[in-house]
């Protein structure tokens, strides 16, 4: 993979990042800083490749302070979340969503004040970022796909599976991202069923959400029948990734024929 392939990606990512930051800052949509976030995942997943190919280099070290924005931007995204989850399955609990908007102004209001100085950072982060990157062989490009697929498949095998099921998401995530970098480039012999991938990943995604939405209301001592539904709904959610996630290594190759 050329390194101006990847610079070129890298550049617009943080384009990306930039621009809803600043349509974040001037309305509040939850919509940007949402999209905010994916830009500088899927950044952070080109760099975790270069990381990979040589663990010398200091791409991932260069860009933390954007990762630590994007953690403060994810106690905003968390309580989004969970007002929309609350919504999706109707649970009218007024003191939930109360303490809930609470939240999201007290850290809108530091993320907000911290983001002055962020434009600063995100500059010179991506200055020394870029100048550390490099080309990668095919060899090594197959090589990275094949240990995330191995490590979402170890955890997707264990029997208590539950608390490993973001980090396998996690690794799902990091490679449709760089498939996503050039759709057209070819990992070596491998044909992954990219549809599979990111359905599963979709639904881990989902799970995982109401997953936090459900220790949140328990830690802020939400009453029993609102988290009585909220379990059912995790319970259903976890039934259909047992499924899903059946002869994970088959399904992935595309082996079974069909594509499910």
């Amino acid at each position: 993979m050329k390194k101006g392939i990847q610079k070129k990606y890298l550049k617009e990512r943080i384009n990306g990042v930039a621009d809803n930051l600043s349509l974040f800052i001037k309305d509040q949509n939850p919509q940007n800083l949402h999209q905010m976030r994916v830009e500088v995942k899927k950044a952070h997943s080109l760099l975790k490749l270069q990381e990979f190919t040589n663990p010398d280099t200091k791409t991932v070290y260069f860009f933390r302070p954007v990762r630590k924005f994007f953690k403060a931007g994810g106690l905003i995204r968390e309580a989004q979340l969970t007002l929309e989850n609350l919504d999706s399955i109707s649970i009218q609990d007024e003191k939930m969503r109360h303490l809930l908007q609470i939240t999201l102004e007290k850290e809108t209001k530091t993320f907000l004040f911290e983001a002055r100085d962020f434009g600063n950072h995100l500059k010179k982060s991506v200055e020394k970022t870029l100048k550390k990157v490099e080309a990668v062989s095919d060899k090594k490009v197959m090589a990275f796909f094949r240990a995330h697929l191995k490590l979402t498949g170890k955890g997707l095998k264990r029997k208590l599976f539950i608390k490993h099921l973001h980090e396998s998401r996690k690794s799902l995530k990091v490679l449709i991202h760089i498939h996503e970098l050039s759709a057209n480039y070819q990992i070596g012999e491998l044909q992954l069923n990219w549809p599979y991938l990111d359905l599963l990943q979709e639904k881990i995604g989902k799970w995982h959400d109401m997953h936090r939405t459900e220790f949140w209301m328990k830690k802020n001592k939400a009453n029993k029948s609102s988290l009585k539904i909220i379990h059912a709904i995790l319970q259903e959610q976890l039934a259909e990734i047992r499924e899903l996630k059946k002869d994970f290594e088959i399904k992935v190759l595309n082996l079974n024929g069909n594509g499910n």
